[in-house]
């Protein structure tokens, strides 16, 4: 145990000696929510890579939610690591690790040769310049994560095992062809069976794909990849064409989607489109919008064909606007001999709005509609039309406010409303905080929160308070939190109390490699669950 922690104390003095780092949290802001991707933009994403975690502010403190599959010089398109209820407009962060910048040499100084180290200290060197302008970047990271499910229930414990591979390069060996991926294998313990009965039960490609940029205004990619101004069609195998005239971009595609079942590669599920868009761009003005259309069949059948139409601005300063609209083109209607007959329609899929603004510097106000159907895949889903055959709107209202007391003490409130027609009555939630950052003296942050929760089968309530501190000059990050919920089960006429308690503790070192812990545990009067997440993460 002693060269245990003689080891560690070590290590900690040695990756303080790498070099002080400042954080920088940077804020970006969800511009779309797909069933598969969420897409979140900010003002540049320098020094953020593929597999790099992305948080939430939960309580006052920075809970990881999302995993950066892809990347642009504005936008990431991540995949969910938690089951949170994510919303355009919600405010995400990156965690941005930044040297301290060494002080500068006086003349003197730099004249006097003490150690080697001197000598380098006073070098410039500047990055080469190639004939063509292009220079070869390549990043990216592996990770390896545990989950831990552990109970005093009769259900059986778990661990599953998640390892992850993501690489940018840009500009190989110079050239103008770029390749990227994202690439995750997830497995349970002792159910390797599922894994050799069909590998894409555990192989999950998120992206694979090479470019070529033949100008600065044509981009041709070919494997699977998102296209960034149809992101809600979601990742596809093929090839993808850019162009970009002046403010105008026109671009098409041909391939298939992923299978529906396992992720994996579908050659029967054919599709194709093409779309156009306009940017805007002025000062600290932005707005693009974007129109598509797409087919996707099955086997040589249609399966859905739409059009699809996306646009975000920041025309007003201070208000952020984002907004979708789909109409489907195709359906399916059962004739007089109640055979199916394809028919063309101009049926509206839905409409989803989004708002958010900055009213002071203090205070800053957001909401979102949401009013779309269920889609319907007329052959991709056929043996299973009984689950989405649902046509009702669905209502969905959400507001939120922050506002800032002092530099250090910021109040929020947040309130939802959500109905489906088929529901016995509407749902509702509402949620507060209260969050003081660096009490003075200790550095401690503290959060208090209330949240409420009122649904046609379950009521609840949750109470919070969460501490949280970073060491190291923000090297070491140490989070504790306990949650008081109570749950209502009107039709069953049960009422559960809970008592939640969370532990985190977050470590980068060696300047490329990350370690993070997190339990949580959940105690009520007869069980105990216990949940237990861990990863390690090396850059390159």
């Amino acid at each position: 145990m002693k060269k245990l922690i003689l080891a560690f104390v070590v290590i900690a003095f040695y990756a303080v000696l790498q070099g002080q780092v400042n954080i920088e949290n940077r804020e970006g802001i969800i511009s779309f929510v797909s069933s598969v991707h969420v897409y979140v933009k900010f003002k540049n994403t320098d020094s953020i890579s593929l597999g790099d975690t992305l948080y939430m502010s939960s309580d006052g403190t920075l809970v990881p939610v999302l995993a950066v599959n892809n990347l642009s010089s504005t936008s990431c398109v991540c995949t969910r690591l938690s089951a949170v209820n994510f919303a355009v407009g919600d405010v995400i962060f990156a965690r941005i690790f930044m040297p301290v910048a060494l002080p500068v040499k006086t003349e003197a100084e730099k004249n006097t040769i003490e150690t080697p180290l001197a000598d380098t200290a006073a070098v410039s060197v500047k990055p080469a310049i190639t004939e063509n302008g292009l220079k070869q970047r390549i990043h990216g990271s592996v990770a390896a994560v545990s989950y831990s499910d552990f109970s005093n229930t009769v259900a059986d414990n778990s661990q599953r095992f998640r390892y992850t591979l993501s690489l940018d390069a840009r500009n190989i060996a110079n050239s103008k062809f770029s390749a990227e991926s994202y690439i995750s294998f997830r497995h349970k313990a002792g159910d390797w069976d599922a894994v050799k009965d069909d590998v894409f039960n555990a192989l999950k490609i998120y992206g694979l794909a090479i470019r070529y940029d033949p100008n600065k205004t044509t981009q041709i990619s070919l494997g699977r990849k998102i296209n960034p101004r149809i992101s809600s069609i979601g990742a596809m195998d093929g090839l993808q064409v850019d162009k970009t005239l002046g403010r105008f971009a026109v671009g098409g595609l041909i391939g298939f989607r992923p299978d529906y079942s396992d992720y994996g590669f579908n050659f029967d599920l054919l599709q194709f489109g093409a779309y156009i868009s306009h940017k805007i761009k002025k000062d600290k003005a932005y707005g693009e919008s974007s129109l598509a259309f797409m087919q996707q069949m099955n086997n040589s059948k249609t399966d859905r064909r739409f059009l699809y139409f996306q646009h975000a601005n920041t025309l007003v300063k201070n208000l952020y606007f984002f907004g979708t609209f789909e109409v489907d083109l195709y359906e399916l209607k059962q004739d007089s001999l109640n055979q199916d007959t394809p028919e063309n329609t101009f049926s509206p899929t839905g409409i989803f709005l989004s708002l958010r603004y900055r009213l002071t510097k203090k205070l800053t106000l957001s909401g979102s509609y949401d009013a779309r159907k269920n889609i319907v895949y007329y052959e991709t889903y056929k043996t299973y039309l009984d689950r989405i055959l649902e046509t009702e709107m669905r209502q969905g209202f959400r507001v939120q406010a922050n506002y800032s007391i002092t530099t250090n003490l910021i109040f929020g409130l947040q309130a939802g409303y959500r109905f489906l027609k088929s529901d016995p009555k509407p749902s509702k939630n509402f949620y507060g905080f209260l969050t003081y950052n660096r009490l003075p003296v200790l550095g401690v942050s503290a959060t208090l929160s209330a949240t409420y929760l009122e649904t046609s089968y379950i009521d609840g309530q949750l109470f919070g308070m969460s501490l949280s501190r970073d060491f190291l000059h923000g090297k070491l990050q140490t989070g504790v939190g306990y949650r008081y919920g109570r749950q209502q089960l009107p039709e069953n006429q049960i009422d559960v109390t809970q008592h939640i308690g969370e532990m985190s503790l977050s470590w980068q070192f060696l300047k490329t490699m990350a370690i993070s812990v997190n339990y949580e545990g959940i105690f009520d009067q007869h069980n105990r669950y216990n949940r237990i997440y861990a990863q390690i993460r090396k850059r390159f």
